[in-house]
Formats: C-alpha cells, structure tokens, sequence
C-alpha cells in the first residue's frame, strides 16, 4: 500500500514538475517512447493473464485462479500508473489493442489455451522479458535526468521481480 501511495506522490509532483520543462527537455521525448513501450508491455501481460485466469483448469485451479486474479488487478493498477507517468512527460497513453502489441516487446500468447502449468511458464517468461526491457530503459534514463520515470521504471522492475520469483517457485517440482 505505501509502495502504490509513494509511486502516486512521485508521478503527482513530477507531472507538475515536468510540465514545467517539457519544452525545454528534448529527453522526454525518449521518456515517452519507453514509456508506451513499458505501457504496452503491461498490456499485453493484463490481457494475458486475464486469459490465463478465465481459462485454466486442473487440479490447480483455485490457487491459480487466486494467483491470476490478484496479479491482474495489480498489473490494471501498474498500467494506470504509467498511462499517467506518460501524460506528465507530454506524451498521449495510446490504448488501442493494436497498437499495445504493435509497441510490445513481447508477444501475446493467442495460441490454443495451455495447461495450467505451462501457463505460469508463459507468464514467467514474459514478466522476465519485460523486466530486462525495463533494466535496460532505467540504464538509458540514467543520462537523460529524467529521475522520476527512472523511479517508476525502478519500482516496476522491482514489483515484478516479485511476481517472477513467484511464479518460477511454481515451477520447481
């Protein structure tokens, strides 16, 4: 809970602070595009464990059930945050389905619906591509002094790192 109330205060006062020097920053413009890459790639994780929640049977079904429930209003939550990160640095929080898998780095799974354990394999691995994704973006951030995006990004990383050791201990027999 102070994690999501300290993420709102920094995009609060950033926005205020950015649309101060938006013009004057020609960084913000790279902010931007990591920024509807970062909302893109939420996206297609939402939808994806929105398919994964409806659709997985088995004798896991409760617990992942559970599992994808909660993950995906925390990931709705994550998406809000950034479409609003993204408005603050100047840019337009594109939400069409075509272009969130135009922009991903990551692919949806549109595929026939797997067993639940491949399920959380999938997931795994997409949460894992995102994260390097974000890594890489917080390191190109670094140069450019956009500090507050740099602390969105960081803290993603770091509530999705959570969901990835979660989801790897389902894996281990």
């Amino acid at each position: 809970m102070r994690r999501n109330f300290n993420m709102y205060l920094v995009l609060t006062v950033s926005y205020f602070a950015s649309s101060l020097l938006l013009d004057a920053k020609p960084e913000f413009k790279h902010s931007q595009k990591i920024l509807q890459r970062t909302l893109a790639n939420h996206a297609v994780l939402l939808h994806q464990t929105l398919n994964y929640h409806w659709n997985v049977e088995g004798k896991e079904f409760h617990d992942y059930h559970l599992l994808f429930d909660k993950e995906y209003h925390e990931l709705f939550k994550n998406l809000d945050l950034i479409a609003e990160r993204l408005r603050a640095v100047g840019g337009k929080a594109a939400a069409s389905m075509k272009h969130f898998i135009d922009t991903a780095s990551i692919q949806e799974d549109n595929g026939p619906t797997p067993e639940a354990s491949v399920m959380i394999k999938k997931l795994h691995d997409q949460y894992h591509r995102v994260i390097e994704d974000m890594r890489k973006a917080v390191k190109d951030l670094e140069k450019s002094g956009d500090i507050a995006t740099r602390k969105v990004l960081e803290d993603l990383v770091e509530m999705d790192e959570k969901i990835t050791w979660m989801l790897k201990s389902l894996l281990k027999k």
